[in-house]
């Protein structure tokens, strides 16, 4: 049981050395690979930031023509509540 025990230290270690060799050899290139790819992730949400900053008077006045057709639906509804009101009045209590 010893003997198993030693051989997985022996595993582990041979295992940290490398990984430390590759880590040493292949980790300034692997840093610089992830630095250019965060630096052009961060160039695309600063160009999509100005977009969007740009775009928003556009965005103001399609809310601004939003608005205008909910006040036009909203008269509408009103204009036909009152017409339902007056046929209902106008209506004979028999029917």
């Amino acid at each position: 049981m010893d003997t198993l025990v030693t051989l997985n230290f022996i595993g582990y270690a041979a295992v940290l050395a490398g990984g430390l060799v590759l880590g040493t050899l292949f980790g300034g290139t692997i840093a610089s690979d992830l630095g250019g790819v965060v630096h052009s992730l961060e160039a695309r949400v600063m160009a999509l930031e100005t977009m969007l900053h740009l775009s928003q008077p556009a965005a103001s006045s399609s809310t601004a023509a939003a608005t205008a057709a909910i006040k036009t639906h909203a008269e509408a509804t009103e204009k036909l509540a009152a017409a339902i009101e007056t046929h209902a009045a106008a209506k004979p209590a028999g029917n």
